[in-house]
């Protein structure tokens, strides 16, 4: 399907330029439009109904609140966020949050003042009450991985006790009957549905499960290093670890090598959401994968849809599925 980026592309203009042109919300030379109606023209580009409706924003600009752009996992999102923005002629404003309510709530005030059209929101701290200033400005919110049904805007999220069911249940599959958990934070809805699935894979094959084995991390490298070093440590240590993001898995994998045991083959290893570094670690990183680029583009078309008033109704939750990704972290060599 052609995309505003295509027409921007073959006409060498921006697709911010194609944009102003197809809705007319800004002055644009004689040239450039000759250019991106010859483009559409060749491309037999036909705008969709959100992209006709997009004359009736203000900005042109979406606001997207993530908790901590130095993980490759927020990082992939902003960059998958913009690319489906830039495609209906929108631009995003990111704001790092540093996991602190705080930075978030300045942030909203920030982006109000910036007059935004809409925001995208990844918090495990900000409440619908937060919220509500926001939508009484006429700014759409959706929330990205977790859901907040019966609020008055759209959720995105990941089936995330169907992604820990997997990984723990590949352990399971592989021999594995001493599991090892370095969660996130226990304050956030994925974290608690995550538990939820790795225990009911253990249920499920009979397994009693021990709570020893439970740590709770921070989503970085360290507390996955320091956190799978003590379950390695214990008196009956596990055979497996999932860690509930790639990057405490990759600290996970220190930890094992550390201690001489052989990744694969003494100790299984499998971490979550599906990092492009996951595939290039020694040894590869089996991990459930997101997939964040139709997780991005849902999120865009949900709001674009309340920015152009073609919904107005009750929030929506969109729920997609993950996928195994069974590397030799869990294989062997």
């Amino acid at each position: 399907m052609t995309t505003i980026r295509d027409v921007a592309q073959l006409a060498g203009v921006s697709t911010a330029t194609v944009s102003h042109v197809l809705n007319d919300t800004r002055v644009v030379s004689d040239d450039l439009r000759g250019r991106v109606v010859a483009a559409m023209v060749t491309l037999n580009y036909r705008p969709n109904a959100v992209a006709r409706s997009l004359r009736v924003s203000e900005t042109l600009t979406i606001g997207l609140i993530v908790p901590d752009v130095e993980l490759p996992f927020f990082a992939r999102y902003a960059r998958d966020i913009e690319t489906a923005a830039s495609e209906v002629g929108y631009n995003v404003i990111l704001c790092n949050s540093n996991w602190a309510l705080a930075n978030e709530l300045r942030y909203l005030d920030h982006l109000l003042a910036r007059r935004v059209d809409g925001l995208i929101c990844i918090s495990v701290s900000l409440t619908p009450e937060h919220i509500i200033p926001v939508l009484r400005r006429n700014a759409p919110v959706v929330w990205l991985e977790e859901s907040r049904i019966g609020q008055s805007f759209d959720s995105i999220v990941l089936d995330n006790h169907r992604g820990a069911y997997d990984a723990a249940w590949h352990l399971i599959e592989r021999g594995h009957r001493r599991i090892g958990c370095i969660t996130g934070p226990i304050v956030a809805q994925l974290t608690g549905d995550r538990i939820a699935g790795v225990r009911q894979a253990l249920n499920d094959a009979g397994i009693a499960h021990d709570e020893r084995l439970m740590m709770i991390g921070a989503y970085d490298a360290e507390s996955g290093y320091h956190l799978a070093g003590q379950l390695l440590d214990l008196a009956d240590p596990p055979t497996a670890l999932f860690a509930f993001n790639d990057i405490m898995a990759i600290g996970a994998l220190r930890a094992a090598y550390e201690r001489g045991l052989r990744v694969g083959q003494q100790i299984g290893i499998i971490g979550f959401d599906g990092i492009g570094l996951t595939a290039h670690v020694s040894p590869p990183l089996s991990t459930i994968e997101q997939p964040t680029p139709a997780m991005s583009a849902a999120a865009i078309s949900l709001l674009l849809e309340r920015v152009s008033g073609q919904h107005h109704g009750e929030s929506r939750t969109l729920r997609f599925q993950p996928r195994l990704v069974a590397r030799e972290s869990t294989l062997g060599a």
